[in-house]
């Protein structure tokens, strides 16, 4: 599957995550609505405060829960975006550790291939790697050195 395929179906997820947004962003713009028009009616005298009470509290249960879902919905779309592939930053931020690696001298090239890789998070703007740092080599601690920015575990 090439990455346009995988960003595609990506996207193809989060559209009608988009548009459940948008129609439930409406409905709670519909809500804060009438609250102030039953705020303004009870102004005018042509409601009465219980009246008011009961209406507003049920429409401000329903806001909450609207609310609740559309944070939800947003977490989700965050989540996939975050997963969107970037094939030029990935072969990019390869390059640059290429670069990286073979300007080592190769005892610091031996330090490095001591370093396993746990994890890539791809992010929009760059790439997130996770090593294991072995303890029975304790100079892989060092690779701060020449490989900085990594989560070690």
């Amino acid at each position: 599957m090439s990455v346009a395929e995988m960003n595609g179906d990506l996207q193809r997820k989060v559209g009608p995550l988009q548009k459940e947004a948008q129609q439930l962003r409406t409905r709670l713009n519909e809500i804060e609505q009438e609250i102030r028009r039953y705020v303004k009616a009870l102004g005018q005298g042509r409601l009465s405060i219980g009246r008011l009470e009961t209406e507003i509290g049920a429409l401000e249960i329903d806001r909450d829960s609207l609310q609740k879902r559309v944070d939800e919905i947003e977490r989700k779309i965050n989540e996939s975006s975050i997963r969107e592939f970037n094939a030029d930053l990935l072969r990019r931020t390869l390059q640059d550790f290429r670069t990286a690696f073979t300007s080592l001298t190769p005892p610091d090239q031996a330090e490095a291939l001591q370093c396993v890789l746990k994890g890539v998070t791809v992010h929009a703007q760059k790439l997130g790697l996770e090593v294991f740092e072995l303890k029975e080599f304790p100079s892989s601690q060092n690779r701060k050195e020449w490989l900085p920015g990594l989560d070690s575990n």
